[in-house]
């Protein structure tokens, strides 16, 4: 017979000697095969538990032997996963048998996640008061009827004396045969993420154009697209945010049984939660709870490519980690996986904040090397040639728009063929490039592609993607590009401005591209919009507009230019700033009586700063 190692899971340090060793001698319990648990065994664990007011887990096998013991917190316990027998229609010959300390036996969101995910035979918990055993409840999975949802059958309250009329290998055996004559409906991972997505209607927490249903929707696509199925969607109407939930205990507690039904093991919120508050829902539901802004991130963090990308996404990271990180690290290892815990912070959740901070210097170093070196390549490639910078929500077009921009209208240096012809994605680009184009009447023009935007874009990869964006403080032109066959255009619209405002680029001239106006029903899309730029509608897809939009594109850039030199006393260095925001900065070089720039400024911005013209 094979000897089971007498070890104790969960946090053990600082334990007497003699709890140790009434926690290792819960090994030489054994029960009958046919009881759920005997009253010895029950009341030994009541015993530890009451002492410690921490739960206490010990597992059986079908022979009654106990093969596994745990020791948790005060509300919850670590649930190890044993190699059993599971599969699709039968279980895993474990059942599970654990303490609630100065609470009910009834089952926790916890308690169901774990018997589903583990196939337990069983999950019973003891309801403990002062040390003693106050009720039992054990819950059995059922097999599901139509859908891929598991039904849970729950046996309690029940007393010690009722355990000894109670036949556990009776009830297992039936479950079985109904699971072996069961069609297989679910035959997916477990380990699959399965999402429900909630929001909250709140006046005061609105989004600019957008309503809060379209927010969940919006959502609920961001989720499918970071890799998970999202198999519910709640939105209810709140008039403030719990500081504890956030969505409020009680509603917690109804999506706890929600999530049973539907075999979900992801919550993610739309809206951005602390720390503390994700924890709280983590306890309550037993499933791992993320925000909006977690899931943008994860997205970035597989679309990054280069090396500069992935910096930028791991700067995003860190900085949203790094409030959260009290308390997070035994809570992802217990939840972990999925959505949140992927890319170049993957490995960093549970660093300390030290480290953190530290990571974040140099990664911030190294982005202000990455920023330096642009400027030294825009000095170099652009001379007087302006540059064009298309902006957008995200998967508006933009990068079909230009990959069929840069194919029209292609100068004799550029190889149109290596282009990405986009794809239907969100934030497909992270890590733009530029390329030469010849507007009609001869002008050559550098345009350049950009990350997209999206409502409630984490102002975290604002903060990171700046090195990448400064290619759109540093345009001649903005081509806003819409997806006109969004029923939301003009929310997305609002959204885009408001990060071009963030970015000091709001005054930039521009050009608001429709696009997709082949999905279009004619008279559908009102223009101009309010905003009293001029607008081109096109269809990248089957190439319609785009001529006109080149011609557009020369009208606006045919504006007068000239480079001068400024020079700019170091008590005047504040307009530096206003120089990278209004025109197109050549070099700077710093010197012993001042900062000499070099710069292409338009005619009728000459007037601002005649002042400073170098002799």
């Amino acid at each position: 017979m094979r000897a089971i190692k007498r070890e104790i899971a969960g946090k053990i340090d600082g334990l007497k000697k003699d709890v140790a060793q009434a926690l290792e001698g819960l090994y030489l319990m054994e029960v009958e095969r046919t009881s759920l648990v005997s009253v010895d065994l029950a009341q030994r664990m009541a015993v530890i538990s009451g002492l410690l007011q921490r739960e206490v887990a010990v597992y059986l096998n079908r022979r009654g032997r106990v093969v596994g013991v745990a020791l948790g917190e005060h509300d919850r316990v670590s649930l190890p996963d044993f190699q059993g027998r599971r599969g699709a229609n039968r279980l895993s010959g474990i059942r599970c048998v654990h303490t609630h300390p100065g609470g009910s036996g009834m089952l926790s969101g916890v308690d169901c996640t774990a018997l589903s995910s583990l196939r337990l035979d069983c999950m019973a918990a003891l309801g403990l008061q002062n040390g003693l055993v106050t009720d039992i409840y054990a819950g059995f999975l059922r097999p599901a009827t139509g859908s891929p949802d598991p039904e849970y059958l729950v046996k309690g309250p029940m007393t010690l004396h009722d355990l000894e009329g109670f036949d556990l290998m009776a009830l297992v055996e039936a479950i079985e045969e109904e699971l072996r004559g069961e069609e297989v409906l679910y035959t997916g991972d477990d380990r699959a993420e399965r999402a429900v997505v909630v929001g909250l209607d709140m006046p005061s927490r609105g989004s600019a154009g957008y309503s809060a249903g379209e927010s969940l929707a919006e959502l609920a696509q961001l989720v499918e697209a970071a890799g998970a199925t999202v198999v519910d969607a709640v939105l209810q109407r709140k008039g403030h945010v719990d500081r504890a939930y956030f969505i409020g205990k009680g509603l917690a507690e109804q999506l706890s049984l929600r999530l049973r039904q539907l075999r979900a093991n992801l919550v993610v919120l739309d809206h951005e939660v602390s720390g503390t508050q994700a924890r709280n829902l983590e306890a309550l539901m037993g499933v791992k709870v993320i925000d909006r802004t977690a899931v943008i991130l994860d997205i970035f963090a597989q679309r990054a490519k280069t090396r500069e990308g992935k910096l930028q996404v791991e700067l995003a990271q860190l900085q949203y980690m790094l409030p959260r990180l009290v308390g997070s690290g035994a809570q992802m290892s217990r939840l972990a996986g999925g959505i949140g815990t992927r890319g170049p912070g993957e490995t960093k959740l549970e660093t300390d904040r030290r480290h953190i901070r530290r990571r974040i210097e140099e990664i911030e170093k190294q982005l202000a090397e990455v920023q330096k070196h642009r400027r030294v390549q825009r000095a170099g490639r652009r001379g007087g040639t302006p540059t064009v910078a298309l902006v957008g929500y995200t998967n508006a077009g933009k990068s079909t728009l230009r990959y069929c921009l840069v194919k029209r209208a292609a100068s004799s240096r550029t190889n149109w063929e290596d282009e990405d012809a986009g794809t239907n994605r969100v934030f497909a680009t992270l890590d733009p490039t530029l390329r030469g184009i010849t507007l009609p009447g001869g002008k050559e023009v550098l345009v350049g592609d950009t990350v997209g935007f999206i409502q409630k874009l984490p102002h975290q990869l604002v903060s990171a993607f700046r090195a990448t964006l400064e290619e759109v403080v540093e345009a001649d032109l903005l081509l806003h590009v819409i997806d006109a066959s969004s029923p939301r255009w003009e929310a997305q619209m609002a959204a885009v401005e408001q990060v071009l405002e963030e970015l000091g680029v709001a005054n930039k001239p521009r050009i608001n591209v429709f696009n997709k106006m082949d999905l279009v029903e004619p008279g559908a899309v009102a223009l101009p919009p309010a905003d009293g730029n001029p607008c081109v509608t096109v269809s990248a897809v089957m190439g319609t507009g785009l001529d006109l939009l080149l011609e557009e594109m020369a009208r606006v850039l045919r504006v007068e230019t000239r480079q001068v030199r400024l020079s700019i006393l170091y008590r005047y260095s504040g307009l530096l700033s206003e120089l990278y925001a209004a025109v197109r900065v050549v070099s700077v070089n710093y010197q012993e009586d001042g900062i000499a720039v070099e710069a292409v400024v338009r005619d009728d911005q000459m007037h601002r700063y005649s002042d400073y013209l170098a002799p």
